[in-house]
């Protein structure tokens, strides 16, 4: 009669020899879902239909001798190809379910946000949209914001394939919290403004400037802007609200400056209703630390950086100087060599 350690033995053996000839089926990765309350049972058949595993039987056997058929955790699992049976049982306990890198850029609104993660396969973009127009079940402890433009807080994130929109932006809600810090929020409190402002200034800060350096100082010619009681004219703008309004083609013409839009400032005084994007903290701080400057014009040169001036006289000569002559050039040049 054999002994007890050496028929385990001979059985472990026997066991390892039958687990290699169970592979998976799939020649490449593959994504496969586990939902919640998924049964050892309802897994296997449908690892079978989705033909990645021969047989259901063995898998579940094999689950059951390795102590994890009742601990499978719910997911999108990224399975290799022609795995084994144990490592996909390993995997399915692991938790270790398949997420996507999505980097938001700093001064990506809502819509582009949206399409992103469609692109990336996450959500559809209208479910996604839809979802940000409730702010109060994400971000009600400020009630002065009204929609969630704003508040997806721009970073790289790791988003687990099966989360929602909701699941969603709750990351990108709690990464702007933790940049938002109660420090800041008091420094917002102690100016007397609301976050809303700050976020509305800082998302249009975000849009005009390239360099980090010229945001406190653009931030300082809107603020002047308004003590004075002048339009803030900013393009940013009106480019959202001809987004707002479906207009927008990727240029600004003469007929779209009188847009009917709370957010077309070279048509309404002060700030639009929201942020027109997803600022950056350098952005957040810069609308409210802004640099006291005597400027209420700036633009944009050709480089990306700004002149600032201090009268419209000399905002005028800036602009033909570093918008007008070069698209003259420009032209003169194109003409030229057709």
């Amino acid at each position: 009669m054999k002994s007890k350690p050496l028929s385990i033995f001979y059985l472990l053996f026997c066991f390892f020899l039958w687990d290699c000839g169970n592979k998976t089926l799939n020649e490449e990765k593959v994504l496969f879902e586990i939902k919640k309350g998924d049964s050892i049972h309802i897994v296997s058949e449908h690892l079978k239909s989705e033909n990645i595993i021969r047989s259901p039987f063995n898998f579940k056997l094999l689950a059951k001798l390795k102590g994890k058929d009742s601990k499978l955790k719910f997911g999108v699992y990224q399975i290799k190809e022609n795995a084994s049976y144990a490592e996909l049982i390993d995997l399915f306990t692991s938790g270790q379910i398949y997420s996507v890198k999505v980097t938001i850029p700093e001064g990506f609104n809502i819509f582009q946000i949206a399409d992103l993660l469609s692109q990336e396969g996450l959500v559809k973009k209208e479910v996604f949209l839809n979802e940000t127009i409730h702010p109060s079940i994400y971000i009600g402890e400020f009630p002065s914001i009204k929609n969630l433009e704003g508040c997806l807080y721009p970073d790289t994130y790791l988003i687990p394939y099966n989360y929602n929109a909701g699941q969603i932006i709750e990351l990108m809600v709690e990464n702007f919290r933790k940049n938002v810090s109660r420090e800041t929020l008091n420094q917002i409190k102690s100016k007397g403004l609301n976050l809303n402002k700050i976020l509305i200034m800082a998302s249009i800060v975000e849009k005009e400037a390239r360099l980090e350096s010229e945001k406190p100082i653009i931030a300082g010619v809107y603020y002047n802007r308004l003590k004075k009681g002048m339009k803030l004219q900013a393009d940013p703008t009106l480019i959202y609200a001809l987004i707002l309004s479906g207009r927008y083609d990727g240029e600004i013409r003469f007929r779209d400056f009188p847009l009917d839009s709370p957010y077309n400032t070279y048509k309404c005084y002060g700030l639009p209703p929201g942020p027109i994007a997803n600022p950056s903290k350098s952005s957040i701080l810069a609308a409210i630390h802004p640099k006291n400057v005597e400027f209420y014009y700036f633009v944009a040169k050709q480089d990306g950086t700004h002149y600032f001036s201090k009268t419209l006289q000399e905002h005028n000569q800036a602009v033909y100087q570093y918008q007008k002559l070069p698209a003259i050039e420009k032209r003169r040049k194109k003409k030229e060599s057709s």
